[in-house]
């Protein structure tokens, strides 16, 4: 999400409990300009072609200061509509001025619209089975991952289908991915964070090494283009049918610069404490931290920090709370719980996992490439 360039006062807390709030909530900077430049001199005329009058809107699924998200359906020529899509409209006057990048065809556009672009039009070759796969337990396993087939983006990054503009917002136009409700059946969960209010204790072990497994695998792809995400958060991370996930919301991503970044627009519950110093960063570390909150989110089934100070502690003291927390789910005669056939899914295996991510130290944290690696996700031969 594109937020203002403001810096929060009083100094910044994170609730323990899940409280969805999208990122505008919670910004860090010490950036001078805010105002968004002037793109419209250098867009080529191709780029406002389409229009929302093309679509039929169904619904709302989320409002805020800087955009709205609905579901809709595209009007064919014939005048019947076409499959389930999502419609991100961001409001121009909002974006903010580092926000912004020059594309070769198309001119200045949203950080967003470039990355997601980038993704969707990069190819790659779907390695073996990976341990992780939601489908491995299951009898008919998914015969849509096909070893060695070439596909656009990435099966866990959601694709940007089209994008288009008016005077006022840009329209991103992306697939549906959540489950249609069952007509009289409960409404499925849309989001990771949905899923998590579900489980107040933590979710099942194969659930957790499913999930962790994708986005971690999204997120080393993103890595190795030079990509970082910079907002992940169960929020940011939505489900499909079987176990499947993708992960969402580009607003605050960019290409990784030598320099690193002096503003942060994520969420601060999950910034990582060299950010709540203030200090400049680097984006995959912050990446990595924020996959160990979401890790423990998903174990324990709440927020490991309460407050910055906590977040600068970290999982140092054994008696802070978040070390009591993941130790009360994951220690002692916890450890093997969950342990599947490959050794993969072990909750103490988990809880390594949750602690190399969250270390305070920026450069001993692992890399995505590393983590993939883990016991806990890779099985008989992984670290722990």
């Amino acid at each position: 999400m594109i937020v203002p360039s403001q810096p929060p006062s009083p100094p910044p807390t994170a609730p323990q409990k899940l409280v969805r709030a999208n990122s505008a909530a919670s910004f860090l900077s010490v950036a001078s300009s805010t105002g968004p430049p002037t793109p419209s001199a250098d867009k080529t005329p191709s780029v406002g072609e389409r229009s929302i009058s093309e679509f039929v809107i169904e619904g709302e699924i989320g409002r805020g200061a800087y955009g709205l998200v609905k579901r809709a359906r595209e009007m064919k020529l014939d005048g019947t509509l076409g499959p389930p899509l999502v419609i991100k409209q961001i409001i121009k006057s909002r974006i903010l001025a580092d926000c912004w990048k020059r594309h070769p065809k198309f001119g200045t556009i949203p950080i967003e619209i470039y990355v997601m672009s980038a993704i969707s039009s990069t190819t790659y070759v779907l390695p073996p089975r990976r341990p992780w796969d939601p489908s491995r337990s299951s009898p008919e396993p998914d015969d849509s991952w096909i070893e060695g087939k070439t596909v656009n983006g990435h099966p866990n990054i959601c694709p940007l289908l089209d994008f288009f503009e008016d005077n006022h917002y840009y329209y991103l136009v992306l697939p549906s991915t959540t489950p249609e409700p069952v007509p009289g059946g409960p409404t499925p969960p849309s989001d990771l964070f949905d899923l998590v209010e579900s489980y107040p204790n933590g979710l099942p072990p194969s659930l957790i090494r499913s999930y962790l497994g994708q986005i971690a695998d999204a997120l080393c792809f993103l890595h190795s283009k030079g990509i970082v995400h910079r907002d992940i958060k169960d929020e940011n991370v939505v489900l499909g049918l079987a176990s499947k996930c993708v992960l969402i919301d580009f607003g605050s991503s960019g290409l990784v610069k030598r320099g690193g970044w002096d503003t942060f627009s994520g969420t601060l519950d999950y910034a990582g404490p060299e950010i709540l110093r203030g200090e400049r960063y680097q984006g995959k570390e912050q990446d990595v931290w924020a996959f160990g909150v979401v890790a423990y989110v998903m174990l324990v089934g709440e927020c490991p920090f309460t407050t910055a100070a906590e977040a600068q502690e970290g999982l140092e003291s054994p008696f802070s709370n978040a070390s009591m927390g993941l130790d009360e789910r994951c220690a002692d005669d916890k450890e093997s719980e969950g342990e599947e056939s490959d050794g993969g899914g072990a909750l103490g295996d988990a809880a390594a996992l949750v602690r190399a991510c969250l270390q305070l130290e920026v450069h001993a944290r692992p890399t995505f490439d590393k983590i993939l690696q883990c016991r806990f996700l890779s099985g008989h031969g992984g670290w722990a």
